[in-house]
């Protein structure tokens, strides 16, 4: 083979390299996705939050209704034509079981407040139109007991917070708001009561000693050195 051939060889197939390298397809780089960047507020920022449909969304109220305004000089009238002087008078004193009970009549709808330590007053029903009330204590002992017309007790202050504005008193009485607290006074009286001795038999006791051991209900007459009833 000539010098001349074998270059003309070696050029077609450089050639024939050439074009196959040419043809060859493209070998492609996979792209990785990008992110979305994520947007961070500023401080300054205030971002408005949009309620999900799992989140409650509280309902408008309505502006509460006031009661109305009390008419000045209307307490001090209205006050004069209901209070009366209530009616509260003792029927009776007695024993049972060996305790001592005062029997007091009042009329319907009065109140009543023992005013004195270690006794108590309770409601024992009707009778002609009046309420009764029994009382207990000590033998032989003082109490005081004060009976008032509910007409005339001091007015309930606050029975709701929504039925006055700010700065407004609640007069139960009248069923209105007051800028200024009213204070009415109590039409009462007072009792002055006492309970019976239940021990009938003093005079067994001959020793001013025993006699003082029974002082609930007997006394000691230094007179006639004798153990007496106490009165």
């Amino acid at each position: 083979m000539s010098k001349t051939t074998y270059a003309r060889i070696l050029t077609a197939l450089f050639l024939i390299g050439i074009i196959v390298a040419c043809n060859l397809p493209s070998t492609q780089i996979p792209q990785l996705e990008t992110e979305t960047p994520i947007l961070t507020a500023s401080p300054t920022d205030t971002a408005t939050p949009i309620p999900t449909a799992t989140e409650f969304v509280a309902p408008v109220t309505a502006t509460p209704e006031f009661a109305p305004f009390c008419e000045p000089g209307a307490a001090s009238n209205l006050t004069l034509s209901q209070c009366q002087l209530p009616i509260a008078e003792q029927s009776s004193v007695f024993c049972t079981n060996k305790n001592p009970y005062n029997l007091i009549f009042i009329n319907e709808g009065a109140t009543y407040e023992v005013l004195s330590e270690g006794f108590e007053c309770s409601d024992a029903g009707m009778k002609d139109g009046r309420q009764m009330i029994t009382c207990t204590g000590p033998m032989a002992s003082t109490f005081e007991l004060r009976v008032c017309d509910p007409a005339c007790a001091i007015p309930t202050l606050q029975a709701e917070i929504t039925q006055c504005p700010q700065d407004y008193y609640y007069n139960d009485l009248q069923g209105c708001c007051a800028q200024e607290l009213q204070l009415f006074d109590q039409n009462c009286v007072l009792l002055k009561l006492k309970t019976k001795s239940c021990v009938v038999d003093c005079g067994k006791f001959t020793k001013k000693s025993a006699c003082d051991n029974n002082s609930y209900a007997c006394e000691w007459n230094d007179d006639n050195n004798v153990c007496q009833l106490r009165k």
